[in-house]
């Protein structure tokens, strides 16, 4: 069974269960209903969204120390409920 998760509109985490690819989507899906693109595999769903807010926020001007903590930290638990919740509705505990 794949889930994907949709980060916002050009990223997405999909995993079959063992192996999780961050997907830089180019638009079109693939005939297993999952978006097509550029990929990065992980291990770990802490290791993708790390990367995810690396290539996010690489952009971003950052004018302080506690600005960058806020940014991260609000962007973590933005993504851990996200994960959280196609985890349950999968059935993935």
């Amino acid at each position: 069974m794949m889930i994907t998760i949709d980060l916002d509109n050009k990223f997405a985490i999909v995993s079959d269960g063992e192996v999780l690819n961050l997907v830089q989507k180019d638009g079109k899906m693939r005939k297993n209903g999952t978006p097509s693109g550029r990929k990065w595999w992980f291990q770990t769903y802490g290791q993708a969204i790390k990367f995810y807010e690396k290539k996010v926020d690489a952009g971003k001007p950052i004018h302080s120390l506690r600005e960058l903590a806020k940014q991260i930290d609000s962007g973590y638990k933005r993504i851990e409920i996200m994960v959280d919740q196609k985890l349950k509705e999968a059935g993935v505990e």
